[in-house]
């Protein structure tokens, strides 16, 4: 009987030191393969637009829209958010969201996007190149840059469907010519585990040439979502409003936009509210964030953002205004237009604002 022990517990340590010694190479291999930018890097410019200076006796648009990595159809559901789903259910399924979002895109036909959540190569995206999918299938015309905010060599969890190889990021496209794009990090949490599994945010900088020799600054945004406390979504408001002051001092023409993952505060929360409860994560922009010169800017008829806790339905989940600009006080909006999609393509619908600049 003593000997059966034995022989079970030496099975039972050599299977526990065996897992022991994979998961040690494993944090190992991503500790080593661990995406590190910089501070401030420049980006490469694709496809220059013919187009060189921002008229200011015409009216201009811009358009952000978070494409959810091509995932996201009306039945879909995130394990992040409480759902059980990884991945997207197939190619077929990310190729015709991502096509979906596409044509949107050129229906609004907007003179600036900011797109966020691009995939290459990824596992929960059946590794699709989307940033080739996203920049073929808009016009032409418009030139544009590409900055990653997320890179992992292989996610692990959740272990019945793991998430797998994750390449991801954002991009600024433009009818107009960009004199610099830059991708500015925004801080994260930089303890071991989290550097290794979560997104390096950040920000994408472009500057672009106005008939009256200044510049329009665009900045394209995605701010943390899972954030315990909101420590570090503070912290990339505190250094973007450090930024739009600058810029501001400077006489520039500056609009930030894109996905806060906050409410934005010109909205009504409650607005849109169904069946389901508000998630937690869900609270307004704090009000300590006041950049001098500044105003929210956004349609605010139309959610930009469902929950993915569940797959959608429009009598139950909670929608919100999560997606939207900030632009400086020399720019005049002279319309606000959300693209009520119904989350057909992604978790979230594209918002547009109509703008001169003064």
């Amino acid at each position: 009987m003593r000997k059966s022990l034995k022989k079970i517990a030496k099975v039972i340590a050599a299977v526990l030191g065996t897992v022991v010694i994979i998961l040690c190479a494993y944090l190992g291999w991503l500790t080593v393969c661990d995406y590190q930018p910089l501070y401030k890097e420049n980006l490469m410019i694709a496809h220059d637009a013919g187009k060189e200076k921002v008229d200011l006796a015409k009216t201009h648009s811009i358009t952000t829209y978070n494409i959810g990595f091509g995932a996201y159809s009306q039945d879909f559901d995130f394990f992040m958010d409480g759902g059980t789903e990884s991945k997207a259910k197939d190619r077929e399924t990310v190729m015709k969201n991502i096509k979906g979002s596409v044509n949107e895109l050129n229906k609004i036909d907007p003179d600036f996007a900011f797109v966020q959540e691009i995939d290459i190569d990824s596992s929960r995206s059946r590794k699709t190149d989307q940033r080739v999918l996203v920049a073929h299938g808009l016009d032409d015309e418009y030139t544009n840059c590409f900055a990653f905010n997320y890179k992992v060599p292989y996610i692990i969890y959740p272990f019945n469907d793991m998430h797998g190889k994750v390449s991801a990021g954002q991009g600024t496209y433009s009818k107009y010519k960009f004199e610099t794009a830059e991708r500015i990090s925004l801080p994260t949490d930089q303890s071991w585990l989290a550097r290794l599994f979560g997104l390096d945010r950040c920000m994408i900088v472009n500057r672009v040439k106005t008939t009256n020799n200044k510049e329009l600054v665009l900045i394209n945004l995605h701010m943390s979502a899972y954030d315990k406390g909101g420590e570090f979504r503070q912290k990339q408001l505190n250094m973007l409003e450090e930024i739009l002051e600058d810029e501001y001092k400077k006489g520039n023409y500056v609009i930030a936009g894109g996905d806060w993952n906050h409410v934005i505060p010109t909205t009504d929360i409650n607005k849109f509210a169904k069946t389901e409860e508000r998630p937690d994560w869900y609270d307004y922009i704090p009000e300590n964030f006041s950049p001098k010169g500044y105003r929210f800017e956004v349609d605010e008829n139309v959610p930009t953002n469902r929950t993915a806790g569940i797959p959608y339905d429009k009598d139950v989940n909670f929608t919100a205004i999560i997606d939207g600009f900030i632009v400086s006080d020399n720019i005049n909006v002279v319309a606000k237009n959300g693209s009520d999609l119904q989350f057909k393509y992604s978790d979230h619908n594209p918002t547009t604002i109509e703008f001169k600049l003064n």
